[in-house]
């Protein structure tokens, strides 16, 4: 067995084909000895790519963008989430339909202290849902559990969370559901693995033997549902209750957080690069090629005969 390391920015529901393919063995099947972790703070992972202590990160593909105007280069490898998960909740009922324009001249808290996909993507949805990104105004310096702890306090007007923060405030009427955006937001490379060029030149072989193993974790989640879930829900999850996270899982299959393939598709990467370029963290797009290396997943769908 080789073991093939992975530090996670995160534990979260939108990497379950990973989590499925640890459960069902599929990995192993491959020879591959899975170590994935949490660092802290997850920037270490970045440092651990360098000294060779973790193969790849799991995380947001805006950070090879940004680093990729001659700062650091990355290569991602595949993608194990297409949709963004998180919820703006309100923090008053609001009647009369959905309306991007909703956010306008409020206060939109947005968690900047653990990255800068949330505040990337909202922003970014939001044009393209036809609101003026000027006139929002957005709070996104602070971390994830100020935030939180400031709009529970009162303090603005509508806040971006994960799911299971969403449904816990909205259980105890903290906020009201304004929008999700796994249903409103578009296709993006929200999740991916990204690595150094040269790891994944001098370990290819087992880049491309984790990639069947992902592809069959994803394949597997899509075709058996969120029920396949129910012992990795209750392991990861405990303050949610399993049938919430069954539903949440199900909900992001419908809606298309998971494709067919773990492909990083032309279009989502073209989109993603036009909400970096609006967030005013990219300059110009890069060549999808200098971003991407796509032999893991070409491997895996001959393998597999996609």
């Amino acid at each position: 067995m080789t073991t093939f390391t992975i530090a996670a920015t995160g534990l979260s529901m939108n990497y379950m084909p990973q989590y499925i393919a640890e459960q069902q063995g599929f990995f192993e099947e491959q020879n591959l000895n899975i170590c994935s972790y949490l660092p802290d703070p997850w920037t270490k992972g970045l440092d651990d790519l360098e000294n060779g202590q973790a193969d790849v990160v799991l995380g947001g593909m805006w950070l090879p963008m940004i680093y990729s105007q001659d700062i650091q280069k990355y290569t991602s490898v595949a993608k194990i989430a297409s949709k963004c998960p998180l919820v703006i909740l309100s923090r008053e009922r609001l009647t009369g339909g959905f309306d991007w324009k909703n956010l306008e001249g409020k206060r939109v808290l947005v968690s900047g202290g653990d990255g800068a996909g949330h505040y990337l993507m909202t922003v970014g949805s939001a044009r393209e849902g036809g609101a003026d990104p000027s006139k929002i105004r957005f709070i996104h310096d602070f971390s994830t559990s100020m935030i939180c702890d400031l709009f529970e306090k009162g303090f603005g007007d509508f806040i971006v969370v994960q799911p299971d923060v969403a449904h816990s405030m909205i259980d105890r009427q903290v906020g009201f559901n304004f929008c999700d955006l796994t249903r409103k937001g578009s296709n993006i490379p929200w999740s991916v693995y990204y690595g150094l060029p040269e790891t994944v030149e001098s370990k290819l072989d087992e880049f491309e033997k984790f990639a069947v193993g992902l592809q069959k974790g994803t394949s597997y989640l899509l075709e058996n549902g969120g029920e396949a879930c129910r012992n990795i829900i209750k392991k990861n999850w405990p303050a949610i209750s399993v049938d919430d996270g069954i539903k949440t899982i199900d909900m992001f299959i419908k809606e298309g957080m998971w494709r067919s393939t773990i492909n990083i598709e032309y279009q989502e990467v073209d989109r993603w690069q036009d909400y970096l370029i609006l967030g005013d963290v990219l300059d110009r797009k890069i060549a999808y090629e200098q971003l991407v290396d796509n032999r893991p997943y070409l491997y895996s769908k001959n393998k597999l005969s996609l």
